[in-house]
């Protein structure tokens, strides 16, 4: 039996963990990381999802746990609070990969999104990355745009595929 899957807001104590998953190339491979970054470049890149989380209500980033081990990280961080609009992003150590934890990861990462009552989240996702598409299709987002040979990897030109979930706001 594995240990329940668990979000953790994401905080300063987490930096050794991100920084090896932001270290890893195939954690990075389809993200908006260009590179396997350095201690000092994760640091900065904590900093910078840690200040866009200051002004919210309740946290939106969260370290992913199974049990007491770090797996990853998932959130919805803010594009448009006043417009309750907000992204969602999951990344998780490659141990994991397979396993479902992805799409508990992000399916929990919109369970807290829906304290501050969001209308739209948007995610996009490599067209060749067939895992995230499955689980952003899984959570119910729909496809709305196309962007051919938006994001290089190692020479290549990949498609980026956009999403939304509309929500109710009631």
């Amino acid at each position: 039996m594995t240990a329940p899957l668990t979000l953790e807001p994401l905080s300063q104590a987490h930096l050794p963990e991100v920084s090896a998953l932001w270290a890893d190339p195939a954690v990075i491979r389809y993200t908006n990381i260009a590179a396997p970054c350095t201690a000092a470049a994760s640091a900065d890149r904590l900093d910078g999802l840690l200040s866009g989380q200051r002004d919210l209500p309740a946290p939106t980033i969260f370290a992913v746990l199974e049990g007491t081990s770090f797996r990853g990280l998932a959130g919805c961080p803010p594009v448009d609070t006043a417009a309750g609009t907000y992204g969602l992003f999951y990344q998780l150590v490659p141990a994991c990969w397979g396993r479902g934890l992805g799409l508990a990861a992000a399916r929990a990462a919109l369970r807290q999104l829906e304290k501050l009552r969001p209308s739209l989240v948007l995610a996009d996702a490599a067209a060749e990355n067939t895992a995230s598409i499955r689980i952003l299709t899984r959570l119910g987002f729909v496809r709305t745009a196309v962007h051919p040979g938006a994001l290089c990897r190692a020479g290549r030109r990949l498609d980026i595929w956009d999403y939304a979930l509309r929500l109710d706001r009631g």
